[in-house]
């Protein structure tokens, strides 16, 4: 077996250390997207070697010595593979987008400060995917740091003017939350005698219900700081407003529901027992979140401030569906990971076209911009259709199988409680209806002001990334194998409960 996964990972931290190296915007973007593109090309040989990992049947592992920590490695299975092929895929296009970006945006800015920008950026991707394919628990908290650390140099050095302030609330919380996921993490390792997550695993099924329940708590809290579940999301908003357009879209679109896939996979199939005290908990913090980000959304003017708020009721949906326990939900909320990727990853560029061609966040300055920028408009539209899971968008799939989850989950416990934060749930879904809507009204149509009258649709190299993110949404939302591949694993996983 040929080490795809591996390579897969030694070409974006090659391509992030070749860029300190070049100079210039072209190059430097030339190095970083191709790089990019070449990891992600990997990773996809990597899954289709086998048809039936799609069907999320078998894993593409690849095992290396790690002496004193035993064994390491990469490991693409039904669970990692969406996750990985999202942070490939939001990374390349983000990339793609900073060439016209931050040029518009930094006129000044130096070969020295283009070289900073894509380490950092390719650094990030690299840190993230390193965490979705880990094999090893050391492992995983090695990329999950090294997720961190790029990610808040990018806000601190590029960001905008309260970026100081942003940065640092940013790096504390989560840094804390990393913190509390390590006690959890070194708890299980010890328990379980085992430093591997698989063996772990195993090993799991004979501790005490007492241990497996405080580590349990310790990882899913520390996880849920990242996932800036309601109360511990204080961070997000300042850190997604400040942060250039292409590195808010990573963080949104691709870093927050990592710390999903962390849950997933640490807790809900390493130590179900301990899970199952904790996922109706988990249920109606998901529906808080969901709530308050989505009114809090409402309540914007700023464009970028509405989408961060409504980051945190999209992760919210996300929480619904892990902790619904079910493969359904759960599966669900690996493909919300992915149409949140689509969706949230195209608006936060199109906010930064927005911002670019009229110096201004403002959607009260805004309306009627669909008459001069026609395909930025087409493609916000649709992506905010993902974000409302509106067929045939990958968000109604996402969308649909969280829910069935949620109400599974009632009928098989009974549960009243869990049959009504369900209903509410569902119910949630006319505000984030309502701010999308609102959003495209306000900005897209209404009348045209004289100063965006002699605005012109924006470039091909900030159109194309937003296209392919809403092109793939609609590819996805109508033929759902990654879905599939997650439903598969997760049902696999779970003994083959529904």
């Amino acid at each position: 077996m040929y080490p795809l996964l591996l390579l897969s990972m030694v070409v974006v931290l090659a391509g992030s250390f070749i860029s300190l190296a070049v100079k210039g915007r072209k190059a430097t973007s030339l190095v970083a997207t191709s790089s990019l593109l070449i990891s992600f090309l990997i990773l996809l040989s990597a899954s289709l070697i086998s048809e039936s990992l799609f069907q999320g049947n078998v894993s593409y592992v690849e095992v290396y010595s790690w002496h004193p920590f035993g064994t390491a490695g990469f490991r693409l299975d039904g669970l990692s593979v969406t996750f990985a092929l999202i942070v490939l895929l939001v990374s390349l296009m983000a990339s793609i987008f900073s060439s016209s970006y931050m040029d518009k945006r930094f006129k000044e800015i130096t070969n020295a400060r283009w070289s900073v920008y894509y380490f950092l950026l390719l650094l990030f991707s690299f840190g993230m995917l390193g965490t979705v394919l880990a094999t090893n628990i050391v492992e995983f908290y090695i990329f999950f740091e090294v997720m961190l650390i790029p990610s808040y140099f990018l806000i601190a050095e590029f960001g905008h003017s309260n970026k100081d302030k942003a940065s640092f609330s940013y790096f504390i919380w989560t840094h804390i939350g990393a913190l509390l996921m390590l006690a959890g993490l070194i708890a299980l390792a010890y328990s379980t005698r085992t430093l591997d997550i698989q063996q772990a695993a195993r090993n799991a099924i004979t501790l005490p219900a007492g241990i497996e329940f405080y580590i349990a708590l310790a990882i899913t809290l520390g996880l849920m700081v990242k996932m800036a579940g309601f109360g511990l999301h204080a961070w997000l908003p300042g850190a997604y407003t400040e942060a250039p357009a292409p590195v808010s879209a990573l963080l949104s679109a691709a870093m927050s529901g990592i710390a999903g896939y962390g849950i997933i996979r640490l807790v809900a199939l390493t130590l179900p027992g301990g899970f199952s005290y904790i996922a109706p908990w988990l249920v109606v913090w998901g529906l808080i979140s969901i709530v308050y980000g989505a009114i809090m959304a409402l309540a914007q003017d700023d464009l970028k401030l509405l989408l961060s708020y409504s980051s945190i009721s999209q992760m919210g949906y996300m929480t619904l569906g892990i902790g619904s326990f079910t493969a359904f939900g759960i599966a669900g909320s690996v493909a919300l990971y992915a149409s949140n990727g689509f969706g949230k990853g195209a608006l936060f560029m199109v906010a930064g076209i927005i911002a670019s061609l009229i110096s201004n966040r403002s959607m009260s300055s805004m309306g009627g911009l669909a008459k001069k920028l026609p395909s930025t408009s087409t493609f916000s539209i649709i992506a905010f259709l993902t974000m409302m899971g509106v067929p045939p968008t990958f968000g109604f799939i996402a969308e649909f199988f969280i829910f069935q989850g949620a109400f599974a989950s009632a009928v098989i416990a009974g549960s009243y409680l869990r049959l009504t934060v369900a209903l509410i749930a569902l119910l949630g879904t006319i505000l984030t209806t309502s701010y999308s809507l609102f959003a495209i009204k306000k900005i897209f149509f209404g009348q045209l002001s004289e100063q965006n009258s002699k605005l012109e649709e924006a470039s091909l190299a900030f159109i194309l990334p937003v296209a392919i993110l809403c092109a793939v949404s609609l590819i996805l939302g109508i033929t759902p194998f990654l879905f599939n591949t997650a439903f598969s694993f997760v049902n696999s996983s779970m003994g083959g409960i529904g």
